[in-house]
């Protein structure tokens, strides 16, 4: 198949990049489940910036190992909550249930990460389409330095540059689109302007998913992305 597809959440909706030889398409969808039904017929691979399958207790290897890989940017990967804690009722529940406490932005990840664990769950397929992956992870992997924050103009257009270095033409209208973006706030293929950002995150992973053609790169390096706690990568 030659559809890759790379998704991110972004405020209320998950970007969608859909990336073939010749050119990439953007769309969001209001779920995974959506996701999965509009292109898990056609994708080789989906990778999603969600953590896939968790762990009863303890914490992700694959975290530590993805905060090490960044170094200065260690930061952007959040520690995944327990499956206790995924499945408690309330905050204060969870806390409790979970490792290694639980901040703001690892709680408000639980509803999307109920939902790519339920996906796997329903759809056995799913388990050898669907990956979990990093933006932050996958762009340091093609540049081959740390990056400047992606909120700041430098480290906007670096994502830029390294998506056309990468991927080639046809990724002009992922860079497009962003452009459109960032130059008029209007209400646009239902992305929150702010939110612009998500878009060249979903389309590192689809670029990924592309380039590597299901041969990555993994963190731990020994990890089976299908059943292990992992963050796949580009391959190299």
């Amino acid at each position: 198949m030659d559809s890759h597809v790379g998704v991110d959440w972004a405020s209320g909706t998950w970007v969608v990049v859909e990336a073939t030889t010749k050119t990439t398409d953007i769309d969001t969808e209001p779920s995974l489940l959506n996701v999965w039904h509009e292109y898990g017929d056609r994708a080789s691979e989906i990778l999603v910036d969600i953590p896939v399958h968790l762990r009863s207790d303890g914490t992700r290897e694959c975290d530590q190992d993805a905060k090490d890989f960044l170094g200065s940017r260690g930061g952007t990967v959040f520690w995944t909550p327990n499956t206790d804690a995924v499945t408690a009722e309330d905050y204060e529940e969870a806390v409790k249930k979970n490792t290694r406490g639980l901040g703001s932005h690892s709680w408000g990840l639980i509803p999307r990460i109920q939902e790519a664990n339920a996906l796997l769950n329903e759809f056995e397929t799913a388990r050898e389409t669907v990956y979990e992956s990093h933006p932050e992870v996958c762009f340091k992997a093609y540049h081959g330095d740390d990056l400047p924050s992606k909120k700041s103009d430098a480290g906007f257009e670096v994502r830029k540059e390294c998506l056309i270095k990468n991927g080639g033409e046809s990724f002009q209208p992922v860079i497009d689109l962003v452009n459109q973006r960032q130059a008029n706030s209007q209400w646009h293929h239902r992305i929150q302007s702010g939110r612009v950002d998500d878009v060249l995150d979903a389309a590192i992973l689809a670029l990924t998913a592309r380039e590597s053609s299901g041969d990555y790169s993994t963190l731990p390096d020994d990890a089976d992305p299908t059943c292990d706690p992992s963050i796949v990568y580009p391959g190299t």
